[in-house]
């Protein structure tokens, strides 16, 4: 079914979408079992767990998990359903914690996840095995702190997986001092205390082809921009009615946007030194051109099948989102920071970053309501049945939908077995030339 769905003609410069990939519960079956049942999953940011016994509770692909660390130090990522009758082992949001005792019967389960306490043992006969009955570990993988899961047998190793997109994250972990992730007694990348939890009344897919959407901002935006004008501030580069953004195909379906950066509210001159002194240690710790790529680009970048992370100026969000409906879909939002940066700078990225994104931010609300009204208008499916997706096909040069038609390919691979090639350029690499080291 799947497969009749897309149009996908190179040769004649075009690519439709019928609508009904978003309305249809069969296909949101489909999608659950072929999608997030088989690729890598964002997981959480090491961070989020710095010690032993540290844990946070959230759904990764529609499952209840336990993400942390065990005694050891060990990265885990557990299903929070008892081995027994099913209860969740854990009802806390975040803490820390040696054990796990599930409310209901008892059962206990340590941070490794081993089956350590069953009331009344003796009850069980000698086929009760304890050694096989602790908390379910899909396979998990982490790429420069950002922990991925898999329930799927066949996935590739996640640096293959994530193939160009793994440059970008590279991107994003070297804005940091030396000191990986930022764990315990590290100067890494940090995940922000607390998340922004919303949901919209659209398809989950329609945010992923907004998240590397580099032509509504000037329109759906335009309060934004109008502030930040008024504040004197500079807004995207501007030809025509389009901004001057490339999309890029990054393989197995990730893809991005690449801009200058955004201006910005909030700043000070102790945040400008603050700044131009970090610019200036990056430049000396990996040269001008790797500088340049990481600190004076805005990168919107999609990791298939539901992350999204943007870098830009005054910030950067790691989003992820999971589909409660084909027209419902539940969405967290978290900032991430270098560990090391100065008070001054951190109290600016977080203030650009509620306003913008934030939940009375003149962003999010915004994107929100453009795709609800997506979502609306495909009640006229039967009389307008397809999308089109065309716009620069032809001409990679130009502002095009191709980070779009990078997901919908891989969409439809996995969902009907048509195997794709990548679009346009591919991630130009130059910028590693001469790069110092961390």
């Amino acid at each position: 079914m799947a497969g009749e769905l897309i149009q996908d003609d190179r040769q004649a410069g075009l690519f439709r979408l019928h609508r009904s990939v978003f309305t249809s519960a069969e296909i949101l079956r489909l999608e659950r079992e072929r999608i997030f049942g088989s690729a890598w999953i964002y997981v959480g940011h090491e961070s989020e767990v710095p010690t032993p016994n540290d844990f946070v509770t959230r759904q990764v692909a529609g499952r209840p998990v336990i993400f942390g660390r065990d005694r050891s130090g060990q990265i885990r990522v557990m299903l929070n359903t008892c081995r027994h009758r099913g209860a969740e082992v854990c009802r806390l949001s975040r803490g820390n914690a040696r054990i796990f005792t599930c409310f209901y019967h008892g059962w206990a389960y340590d941070s490794a996840g081993r089956l350590v306490s069953v009331p009344d043992g003796d009850s069980y006969s000698a086929s009760f095995d304890r050694s096989e009955l602790g908390l379910y570990q899909p396979r998990v993988e982490s790429y420069r702190g950002f922990v991925f899961a898999t329930f799927g047998a066949a996935a590739p190793p996640l640096p293959d997986y994530l193939a160009d997109a793994r440059h970008q994250i590279d991107l994003l972990a070297d804005q940091a001092g030396k000191g990986g992730a930022g764990g315990a007694g590290g100067a890494g990348m940090q995940v922000a205390t607390g998340q922004h939890d919303y949901s919209m009344r659209a398809n989950w897919k329609l945010l992923m082809e907004n998240g590397v959407d580099g032509q509504h901002g000037i329109t759906v935006h335009q309060t934004y921009f109008e502030m930040m004008g008024n504040l004197g501030v500079s807004s995207p580069t501007v030809v025509g009615h389009r901004t001057a953004t490339t999309g890029i195909d990054l393989g197995r379906g990730h893809a991005m946007t690449l801009t200058a950066r955004l201006g910005s509210a909030f700043s000070s001159d102790e945040v400008e030194r603050d700044l131009a002194a970090r610019r200036a240690a990056h430049v000396a710790r990996f040269g001008e051109s790797y500088g340049a790529m990481m600190l004076d680009t805005s990168r919107n970048v999609n990791i298939f099948p539901n992350l999204v992370i943007i870098d830009i100026q005054f910030g950067i969000q790691i989003r992820t989102l999971w589909p409660l409906s084909p027209g419902h879909t539940q969405i967290t939002g978290w900032q991430l920071t270098p560990a090391d940066v100065t008070d001054a700078v951190r109290r600016y990225r977080l203030e650009n970053s509620r306003t913008f994104w934030g939940p009375a931010g003149l962003a999010t609300p915004d994107d929100v309501e453009a795709l609800e009204q997506c979502q609306r208008g495909f009640e006229a499916e039967q009389q307008v049945g397809w999308s089109d997706l065309s716009r620069g096909i032809e001409d990679p040069s130009v502002p095009s939908e191709l980070p779009q038609r990078a997901f919908w390919r891989a969409w439809n691979e996995l969902m009907s077995g048509v195997p794709f090639e990548r679009e346009g350029p591919r991630w130009d690499t130059s910028y590693l030339a001469g790069v110092r080291g961390g």
